[in-house]
C-alpha cells in the first residue's frame, strides 16, 4: 500500500505570489513594522486564508513579530520534580495563559548557559523567567547582554539594574529560630544546604549563623543536598554529635523526608523528643502535611509576580517595583513543641 502523502504547508513564497506582490510586503504586513496600503493588506491576508497560511513562531519572529512564548529556566535540585517546584510552575502558567501567552518550561538536573543562549537566539521566545539564580550565575551575564526581557526569580551577588522576585531568606530562617526559641530551644540543629554558589542557600546559611548570633545560640549546622538520602545522612550526623539538640530546621521539604525517616529510625519522637521545621512540605512526609510547621516560600505569590512583572515588560507597561523581596510565612503545626530545661513539652490548648 503506498503511503499517502502528506499536505505540505504553505509558504509566505506562495503567499506573496498569489497577492501579486513580493515577499518582503508579505513580511511587513504580518509584522506591522513597516506601513503596507490598506487594499495591498487586504489582498495578503485574503491570500493567507485562502491558502490557510499561518506563519510559524520563527518566521513570525524573523519578521519582527513577538512569538507571545514565555520560557521559564529551571534547572531542576533532583531529576524528579519537588512538590514545590511544580507549585512554581504551576503558579507562573496560571498568569502566562491569562495573557494568552504560550509557556515553554526548560526543566532538566543541568540547564547551562549554552542550552539558554539557543532559546535566547532562536527567535522562538519573547521573554525569560530564570530560577535557581546562582551568587556569580553566566546565564544572567547573557542575559544582561541581550536585549530580551527577563526576570529573576531568585538573587544573584550583584543586582544592580536587575528586575526579580526572591524570597526573603534571611527573614525565612530568622522566623524559624526566633520560633523555636520562643518555645524555649537553645539547642538548633539546621540541615542546611550544602552548594553555597546557589544564591538562596548562602542567604539562609548566613541568615541562620546571624540568627544564632543574636539569640547567643551555637551553630549547629549539617549540609545535606536535596535528596531524601541526603537529609537522612546529615540527620544522624548532627545527632550523633550534638544529642543534645532538641529542635531542628530543614532547609527543603524534600530533605525534611529524610529527617524525619532518620529520627523515627533512631527512637526520636516528633514533637515529643524533637521539634521539626521545614522549609515548604511534601506529600510524601511521613508526618502528615497539616501536622508539619513550616516556614512557607510561597512558590504561588514569588512565581506569580515574576511572571506579571515579565509580562509587563513585554507590553511596555510600568513596574511598580523592579525588586521584590517577598516576605515568608510561618505555619505552625504539630511538629513543634515546647521545651523546658531540655525536656520537651507540649503546648497547652488554647
Amino acid at each position: 500500500m503506498t503511503p499517502r502523502k502528506s499536505k505540505s504547508r504553505p509558504t509566505i513564497n506562495e503567499v506573496a505570489k498569489r497577492a501579486g506582490v513580493a515577499k518582503t510586503t508579505v513580511s511587513h504586513a504580518i509584522s506591522g513594522k513597516r506601513p503596507v496600503a490598506p487594499a495591498t493588506r487586504e489582498r495578503i491576508f485574503k491570500a493567507m486564508g485562502d491558502l490557510q497560511y499561518s506563519p510559524s513562531p520563527i518566521a513570525r519572529r524573523l519578521a519582527g513579530s513577538p512569538s507571545h512564548t514565555i520560557a521559564l529556566v529551571l534547572p531542576l535540585a533532583s531529576p524528579t520534580f519537588a512538590d514545590v517546584e511544580v507549585r512554581y510552575i504551576a503558579s507562573i502558567g496560571a498568569v502566562v495563559n491569562q495573557h494568552g501567552y504560550t509557556f515553554l518550561t526548560l526543566t532538566a538536573p543541568q540547564v547551562n548557559v549554552d542550552d539558554l543562549r539557543q532559546i535566547v537566539y532562536s527567535g522562538l521566545v519573547d521573554g525569560v523567567l530564570l530560577m535557581r539564580i546562582q551568587q556569580k550565575d553566566e546565564r544572567v551575564k547573557l542575559l544582561r547582554e541581550t536585549d530580551i526581557p527577563f526576570v529573576l526569580i531568585g538573587r544573584t551577588r550583584d543586582n544592580k539594574g536587575l528586575t526579580l522576585v526572591d524570597l526573603n531568606g534571611e527573614a525565612a530562617i530568622g522566623l524559624a529560630v526566633d520560633y523555636l526559641v520562643e518555645l524555649g530551644h537553645h539547642s538548633i540543629g539546621f540541615i542546611c544546604p550544602e552548594d553555597l554558589n546557589f544564591a538562596f542557600a548562602y542567604r539562609i546559611v548566613k541568615g541562620f549563623e546571624k540568627s544564632c548570633a543574636k539569640q547567643q545560640l551555637p551553630r549547629i549546622m549539617s549540609p545535606a543536598v536535596w535528596s531524601a538520602d541526603a537529609g537522612y545522612r546529615a540527620t544522624l550526623a548532627l545527632i550523633e554529635q550534638h544529642p543534645e539538640v532538641t529542635a531542628i530546621i530543614v532547609w527543603s521539604e524534600v530533605v525534611t523526608v529524610g529527617a524525619v525517616s532518620a529520627l523515627r529510625d533512631i527512637g526520636r519522637k516528633v514533637p515529643d523528643d524533637i521539634s521539626v521545621i521545614s522549609f515548604d512540605r511534601s506529600e510524601h512526609l511521613h508526618l502528615a502535611s497539616a501536622d508539619l510547621t513550616v516556614i512557607d516560600t510561597r512558590p504561588e505569590a514569588v512565581g506569580g509576580q515574576a511572571a506579571q512583572m515579565l509580562i509587563n515588560l513585554l507590553e511596555d507597561k510600568p513596574l511598580e517595583r523592579e525588586q521584590i523581596l517577598m516576605p515568608p510565612l510561618l505555619i505552625t503545626g504539630k511538629s513543634t513543641a515546647h521545651c523546658t530545661n531540655g525536656q520537651v513539652t507540649l503546648p497547652k490548648p488554647a
